[in-house]
């Protein structure tokens, strides 16, 4: 990046500090915060700073020129602005970072990476009974969203309880043996029950069959019944199978109902059961989004505040209605003013608009100007 454009870029930023006041987060003064100086990150961060107060810190901001990245610890410190080994650690939030690696904004996949937001609240609310005041969304200012909980019952929380959340999120553990789980037991049913052994011919007694979650369970028990009903009703409807099949389906179907999964027994190794439950588990979509949030002192993108990468706002976000198609200009920080830059090879990006430019001069809106010369991909001409 020339200098001129550093300057420019710099002073853009500046202006949209001076004119908006950032919410802090929950006790600030028990914050510890980081600032990067560079788009990229290469240079050693301003390490170990922390404000008293919500206005404390907006004047900070505001009187700095060349703040590109700007971070809050999810930890509690007794002394926030000691090295890490005299801060005092006084517990963390809980921090869901969602990321796919795109080199431009992509408008679908930022979509799906919602979806998978909408899941984990539905995890969070319903499976562990945390209220909507304590979740927050934000978007991460370039390739997806970060999700906080901000509630005391999990601020003492260690690496490994934290762990144990993403494992249940996730599914993961559950999808190796789906029939040996937690949910499945075998239950004896007295005297034994004669039944017709269509292998061998004739009869044998039965004496357990094979209990689940029913559809009225909670948690990953209605989910597992809910999976199994969904490929019952495939088959149910599937005229390939014959009348039998069919009519055996739909027995099953009653059984699984009221917690009976005896007849079941294969559907659970059938490769359609994993799916249904990995596509209603979270999908997290690489190991450093895990790291995070195991992390117990993790520095992450304050809500509000610009991304040095691309310009964007790393906006909090309305749970209740949020759209990622309606509402993605909310992200964008900078007007529709155009300005000359030029670029050093062809570009083809979207961001609001589709933009396809030729090496060279060219006029696009200031958003998007500043967007290209964040990537490296432009200059300022004047």
């Amino acid at each position: 990046m020339e200098q001129k454009t550093a300057q420019y870029v710099k002073r853009k930023f500046q202006e949209y500090y001076i004119k908006h006041n950032l919410p802090a987060p929950p006790e600030v003064n028990h914050r510890e915060f980081g600032f990067w100086l560079d788009s990229e990150r290469k240079s050693v961060p301003i390490r170990h700073k922390s404000f008293k107060s919500e206005s404390e810190l907006n004047r900070y901001l505001q009187s700095q020129q060349s703040l590109f990245h700007i971070s809050y610890s999810t930890a509690y410190y007794e002394f926030p602005e000691n090295e890490i080994a005299r801060k005092g650690w006084l517990g963390a939030d809980l921090i869901f970072d969602f990321d796919v690696k795109m080199e431009f904004i992509e408008l679908k996949t930022i979509g799906v990476i919602w979806d998978e937001i909408l899941k984990l609240l539905d995890f969070l609310k319903g499976d562990f009974g945390f209220s909507a005041n304590v979740l927050k969304v934000n978007f991460s200012g370039s390739k997806g969203f970060h999700l906080k909980v901000f509630d005391e019952r999990v601020r003492k929380l260690g690496k490994e309880e934290r762990r144990e959340i993403l494992d249940y999120v996730t599914a993961n553990g559950l999808l190796d043996d789906i029939k040996k789980s937690e949910f499945f037991e075998v239950k004896e049913i007295g005297s034994g029950v004669e039944i017709m052994d269509r292998k061998r011919g004739g009869t044998e007694t039965k004496t357990e069959i094979l209990i689940g979650p029913k559809i009225d369970d909670v948690g990953w028990g209605k989910r597992i019944a809910e999976s199994a009903i969904e490929i019952l009703k495939e088959d149910e409807n599937n005229k390939r199978l014959g009348e039998e099949k069919r009519k055996k389906t739909k027995e099953i179907l009653e059984d699984i109902k009221n917690g009976n999964y005896d007849k079941f027994r294969e559907y659970l190794k059938d490769k359609r059961m994993k799916e249904k439950i990995k596509k209603r588990s979270v999908n997290l979509t690489a190991d450093t989004d895990r790291q995070v949030t195991q992390d117990i002192s993790r520095l992450i993108r304050l809500e509000n505040t610009l991304h040095g990468g691309t310009g964007l706002i790393a906006k909090v976000v309305a749970l209740d209605n949020f759209n990622v198609e309606k509402n993605f200009k909310d992200f964008v920080a900078f007007n529709e003013t155009n300005v000359e830059i030029s670029l050093n090879d062809d570009q083809k990006f979207w961001l609001l608009n589709d933009f396809e430019l030729k090496k060279g001069i060219n006029k696009v809106p200031e958003y998007a100007a500043i967007y290209l010369m964040l990537k490296g991909k432009a200059e300022i001409l004047k």
